[in-house]
């Protein structure tokens, strides 16, 4: 948000400010400006996503929907990698799609059981009671074929700190409970357990391509930070409308006192103050810093087109047309 623009939002009474715009603010405070042709990308979409189902379906489980359900979330874990990692070799598009996929299972379609138990049984040993958990082993086993060994780690440790964040805001008695104005740290805690940046952010930097890990390990924070700011402010909208309080915004809000749309506009700069931040510091490794730039480019647009966002009265088409 430039200057002038923070001027009138200051200037403003909270309940008259615009939230579209604030969203919209988020875009312009990164540069970002939607291309057209979806096609562009499409073919290779739908063989990442084909790749996606032919592991799923080798598992041999049922979805109970003739494999529709398992489909959709593939077609959505595709998506998020294609506009990404747009650059990145199939080999290892396959491995964050797939790792992508079974974030969607665990949000939408794994039992709270299975989900409390998983760790347990992953650290003694045990075989999972879930069929499809059984294999985010082996999924997580493989990102030590294409990441840095420490960045390996890391990608699995945002999974299974993922599990625990997913059950906490779904515990009644969490998600019930009143926010105390003095757990100022508290939100970003949720969501930064929940919000696996850890691991998105170390994917941007396959080893193949990326042998350094000084080159970039520095940024990696602040890329997880924007992953998860830019996320909850372009799904505001969708979740104000429906009556969604238990966010990054509300929680905020909580325990700051100020309002929701003043958290907002708080947020919108702390993403475009993380934006300048990471380029300028990637400014002398062109590898890192041409990375990023895809990532960050292709992580607006499919927040946009995944419906997380702001969709709805904004973008009618983008596409991640980075080189």
């Amino acid at each position: 948000m430039c200057a002038h623009s923070r001027v009138e939002a200051n200037m403003q009474p909270d309940d008259a400010l615009d939230l579209k715009a604030i969203v919209r603010s988020l875009l312009a405070a990164v540069a970002y400006t939607p291309s057209i042709g979806p096609e562009i990308i499409k073919g290779s979409m739908d063989e990442l996503e084909n790749a996606v189902m032919k592991e799923v379906r080798s598992w041999n489980v049922d979805d109970g929907q003739h494999g529709a359900v398992f489909a959709s979330l593939a077609a959505k874990a595709a998506s998020i990698v294609e506009f990404c990692y747009h650059n990145h070799t199939f080999e290892v598009k396959v491995s964050i799609a797939l790792y992508s996929w079974f974030f969607f299972y665990i949000d939408d379609i794994a039992s709270e059981q299975s989900l409390e138990d998983y760790q347990r049984r992953f650290l003694l040993g045990f075989p999972q009671e879930d069929p499809v958990l059984v294999h985010l082993n082996t999924t997580l086993g493989r990102m030590y074929n294409y990441w840095d060994p420490i960045c390996a780690n890391l990608i699995g440790c945002a999974a299974l700190e993922c599990l625990s964040g997913t059950l906490l805001e779904n515990r009644p008695e969490i998600s019930k409970m009143a926010v105390r104005p003095g757990a100022i740290s508290w939100p970003k805690y949720l969501r930064t357990m929940s919000g696996v940046g850890p691991g998105y952010s170390c994917a941007i930097f396959p080893k193949q391509t990326h042998r350094d890990i000084s080159a970039y390990i520095q940024i990696l924070p602040d890329i997880g930070d924007y992953f998860c700011l830019a996320n909850d402010v372009l799904s505001f909208y969708k979740e104000e409308l429906a009556g969604e309080t238990t966010n990054q915004v509300h929680l905020r809000a909580d325990t700051t006192g100020k309002h929701p749309k003043r958290v907002l506009i708080e947020m919108v700069e702390e993403v475009r103050d993380l934006h300048i931040r990471i380029t300028t510091t990637l400014e002398e490794q062109p590898e890192a810093l041409a990375a990023w730039k895809t990532f960050e480019y292709g992580y607006m647009c499919v927040a946009l087109l995944l419906g997380f966002s702001v969709s709805s009265f904004m973008i009618q088409k983008c596409v991640a047309s980075v080189n």
